[in-house]
């Protein structure tokens, strides 16, 4: 994930087999945002140890805990999740990011019919990204097409 090596922490995948049920637990607090559009509701979940959040370069100081910056890379990574669909025709409304704990966090994923579970590690710590919802797979149609401005274009109001 680009995101943290951005901040400078070094990240890489755990082997998808290690994503199972009881490895998809998340650390307290989460940071989840929901999702909607039309023919697609769900909610993105990240966690982190505490430690990664700490070894991350060229932040402000954080007196009020690393919440703030859960939220903060929660949302720039949803940003990814509606670039990549966007290029299925989908633009995905997004909510505030918000701080819930992982028992909240599991009966919201139990609600869901679809749930994707990505798992990573750095040397401070794991992070765990999930991604659940209803989907519907039918109204996807691919384009190279992007509706969403690419990084670095000026976006005039």
């Amino acid at each position: 994930m680009e995101l943290f090596h951005f901040y400078g922490v070094a990240i890489a995948p755990v082997d998808t087999g290690d994503c199972r049920e009881e490895g998809r637990v998340h650390s307290d607090p989460a940071s989840t945002i929901d999702f909607f559009a039309p023919g697609f509701s769900g909610v993105l979940a990240l966690s982190a140890n505490a430690g990664v959040f700490r070894a991350m370069k060229g932040l402000p100081p954080m007196p009020e805990g690393f919440g703030d910056w859960m939220r903060e890379v929660a949302n720039q990574l949803m940003g990814k999740v509606k670039s990549r669909i966007a290029r299925f025709q989908i633009t995905l409304q997004t909510e505030l990011p918000q701080l819930r704990s992982p028992s909240d966090v599991e009966r919201r994923h139990r609600s869901c019919r679809q749930q994707f579970c990505y798992s990573f590690r750095t040397l401070k710590g794991e992070v765990l990204v999930t991604l659940s919802g209803d989907f519907d797979d039918g109204s996807l149609i691919f384009s190279n097409a992007s509706p969403l401005p690419l990084d670095g274009k000026v976006i005039l109001f």
